[in-house]
């Protein structure tokens, strides 16, 4: 009979005997936040749809409340200003607010960056906590000069409502979720001096 030779064995080290198996490569963070990103804002932009068509007289307060403002806001530069309900006027020139000027959707977007970038609960909730006000007081502003622009420019509303402006609302979400990342995100703690 033949004697085996231990090199003639397969070893347990021996890959080309057992089943090979892929290493598993792990998706770099950005991969993954753009994935989480598209899946989170496909989730809350559904959600957002829904709300808005099923219970679009409850939004109403937020209409009404933004229209107050942008009132309020032209009433410190003019007289000429009228507010009452989702509507308001100045110089002669009327908007009404509608569902979609009150920075719901801009809100909706800017939750799901924060919500999809990895980092801790606490992070992520002062992120919520100062980013959506600071949306929602950027559209009253936007809308506040879109009422300016329409009485004292009204052929050039149009182009500062359907493009200038929407250009400049991307703009302005990147720019706080920029800012959340680096103040509060990538914050580095300052070590604390101990006096002796």
């Amino acid at each position: 009979m033949f004697a085996q030779h231990d090199s003639d064995q397969p070893s347990a080290n021996d890959s080309s005997s057992a089943p090979s198996k892929k290493p598993v490569r792990k998706l770099s963070p950005v991969v993954r936040f753009i994935i989480l990103f598209l899946l989170g804002l496909s989730v809350v932009g559904a959600l957002y749809a829904h709300v808005t068509a099923s219970y679009h007289d409850r939004l109403a307060p937020l209409m009404k409340a933004t229209a107050s403002i942008c009132g309020l806001i032209l009433s410190v530069f003019s007289d000429d200003v009228w507010y009452q309900g989702a509507q308001c006027a100045f110089d002669g020139f009327m908007v009404e607010i509608i569902d979609e000027c009150t920075g719901l959707l801009e809100m909706v977007i800017y939750l799901a960056a924060v919500l999809s970038f990895a980092t801790t609960i606490r992070k992520k909730l002062l992120g919520l906590l100062i980013g959506l006000p600071a949306i929602y007081l950027f559209n009253v502003v936007r809308i506040t000069l879109l009422i300016v622009v329409g009485a004292y420019w009204p052929a050039a509303f149009n182009f500062m409502h359907l493009y200038f402006w929407q250009g400049t609302l991307i703009i302005m979400i990147g720019s706080v979720w920029v800012g959340w990342l680096y103040l509060v995100v990538y914050r580095e703690k300052k070590p604390v001096a101990v006096s002796s």
